[in-house]
């Protein structure tokens, strides 16, 4: 067909060629077809061709010049919403945050003009910019226009979800605030499964947060890869399933673990899309590794064909319903035998995940109802203990902002485990203890702008609580060691963290609930013998803090205790993972 003659076809025909050509592997030939229409055709359809050259051009790779094909299309017709919203998105992949939000923030504003986008692609554009602005840890404007989406549109789980987990992130109480026309049932429903771990101590609403998440979010067709299993080999299969084995909170809990496996009897895989951060952690994770799989690059499907092609035995999962999650790959079931681990304390409600690792003072008997999987027990904590000696701090306590002589008070867990109950125990101590300050995380402006607030109400003087930025792993480490008491938060407890402060030699209070969350500091103590320092209520939280401040002898003994255990912590990881490997060789055994 002559050049001229593709000018005089119709926008239908121009997609039907350009289809035809991709069908064959003729991509390039697809975009030079509508580059050549759009810059020369008088239909008034050009915006639609520049858009669609705009996508294939991106689907190529080519993002230089999938820019200018949606500028142009934009060009030629200015209320194109979907090719703003595009751009918008093409914009942020370049870095571009505030330009990408400019261009979402007309698509949103459009709302008041005659020739307005529809509403979906006004909320569209309006979740883009929240959840851009959440990544960016701008907390009030990601929910300030997801509060505006959610005025347009009110039935929207995923907007109602972030919204209600950003307001957590700020400590902003009471964090399920009502909104019109959004129901307080939609918004306790609309509650991601990790944001109930820290709102309710309530195990049947962790598990309906599970059930409704999975329902809206993973409602996948089930398949079975492992056709072939049970599986004879001389060494039973571990795969590790993760996209934290990297200097992250669960990361950070696995390397003992990983190098206590026994070779003799178990090869050792990961199925790893993890960030490459270069650190010695990351190579140090890859190298207790038998084989390490790269399936950052493969979709679920293509995973899970590669852990089924590797014949494992057991796939572990250490994300669960936590961020990164890849349900998509343990529905297609490309194990026979397939649990979660560490990633996420509370039931998954996955249909494919048969068990939990766990131990019995985290998840007792009573508790197994409210768990989709069956329990999975191991000797002492399910979270690995260990001992890293811990460098001296190189900073003082007047250089980081505390006062030599006080009794400091430390809380370094994420501050969206907050909550009114809490730190009003937190406050009461404050005025109990006159010598005694707060020291927490600056984890975000609005957060400890709300933080404030909270102390400014409940009459504290605002030098009693100090905010410390964030640092490094191995710096946070050094700091806590110039804290007197470490203050845990309930009902999400801290994990990775307790490990750290305990094997710091800083004692730990906390308080364990009725959840496993609100449990799993307490394991790690009554695991580390130091049962005396979990408590069951918030009363008596607080009256065991303000006796440890009362009696620093006490204090000094638990601080020794942790100091004289170094050794049996540093022997917990190969118990645990002999008593979980006992059980999954029987687990094998009934395949």
């Amino acid at each position: 067909m002559q050049l001229e003659e593709i000018t005089q076809l119709g926008l239908d025909q121009i997609i039907q060629l350009a289809e035809q050509f991709q069908k064959s592997g003729r991509t390039a030939d697809a975009i030079a077809l509508y580059s050549h229409w759009n810059q020369h055709s008088t239909s008034d359809d050009r915006h639609i061709g520049w858009f669609n050259q705009g996508v294939m051009q991106l689907n190529d790779g080519d993002m230089d010049g999938a820019e200018h094909a949606y500028r142009a299309s934009l060009d030629a017709y200015p209320g194109f919403a979907q090719a703003r919203i595009n751009l918008g998105l093409l914009l942020e992949r370049k870095g571009q945050h505030d330009n990408a939000m400019l261009q979402w923030s007309q698509v949103a504003a459009s709302g008041y003009l005659q020739g307005a986008a529809n509403v979906d692609l006004q909320t569209l554009a309006l979740n883009h910019i929240g959840r851009l602005q959440e990544q960016l840890k701008q907390y009030d404007l990601a929910e300030n226009a997801l509060t505006q989406s959610l005025q347009i549109k009110t039935r929207q789980d995923d907007a109602i979800q972030h919204w209600v987990h950003l307001r957590s992130k700020q400590c902003k109480w009471p964090v399920m605030q009502t909104l019109p026309n959004v129901s307080a049932n939609a918004m306790l429903t609309g509650t991601s499964p990790l944001a109930m771990l820290a709102l309710h101590d309530d195990p049947a609403l962790q598990l309906m947060a599970a059930q409704s998440f999975v329902q809206r979010k993973f409602n996948l067709p089930t398949h079975r890869f492992c056709v072939n299993a049970p599986y004879k080999h001389e060494r039973i299969r571990i795969g590790y399933l993760s996209g934290d084995l990297c200097t992250h909170a669960v990361g950070l809990l696995m390397a003992d673990l990983l190098e206590a496996h026994d070779r003799s009897q178990f090869e050792i895989y990961a199925f790893d899309y993890s960030v490459e951060d270069g650190s010695d952690y990351r190579q140090r994770l890859k190298n207790a590794f038998d084989h390490v799989v790269d399936i950052r690059a493969l979709d679920d499907y293509s995973a899970a064909v590669a852990i089924a092609d590797a014949e494992i035995d057991v796939l572990l999962d250490l994300h669960g319903l936590s961020s990164g999650a890849r349900p998509g790959i343990l529905a297609m079931q490309p194990a026979p035998l397939q649990g979660t681990y560490l990633g996420f304390i509370g039931t998954t409600a996955l249909p494919w995940v048969q068990f939990v690792v766990t131990d019995r003072f985290t998840l007792p008997e009573a508790l197994t109802l409210y768990f989709s999987e069956k329990p999975l027990y191991v000797e002492g904590s399910f979270l690995p203990l260990h001992h890293t000696p811990t460098a001296a701090c190189s900073q003082s306590r007047t250089e980081l902002g505390l006062t030599e002589d006080a009794f400091v008070m430390a809380c370094f867990n994420n501050v969206y485990k907050f909550n009114p109950t809490m730190f009003a125990t937190w406050m009461n101590i404050l005025k109990r203890v006159d010598d005694a300050v707060l020291w927490l995380l600056d984890d975000n402006t609005s957060a400890t702008r709300e933080l404030k607030k909270h102390i400014e109400h409940h009459g504290i003087a605002p030098e009693r609580v100090v905010f410390a930025k964030r640092t490094s792993h191995a710096e946070y480490r050094a700091r806590m060691q110039l804290a007197d008491v470490y203050l845990d938060t309930t009902p999400y407890n801290s994990g990775s963290t307790a490990r750290d402060v305990l094997d710091c030699g800083l004692p730990m209070v906390t308080l364990s609930g009725r959840t496993c969350v609100s449990r799993m500091a307490g394991s790690l103590l009554h695991a580390t013998g130091l049962d005396e320092l979990i408590t069951y209520t918030h009363t008596d939280y607080e009256n065991l803090v303000v006796d440890l401040a009362q009696d620093r002898a006490r204090l000094a003994s638990f601080r020794h205790q942790l100091i004289q255990g170094a050794a049996s912590r540093a022997a917990a990881p190969a118990k645990l993972v002999r008593s979980l490997e006992t059980q999954l060789v029987k687990l094998v055994e009934t395949l």
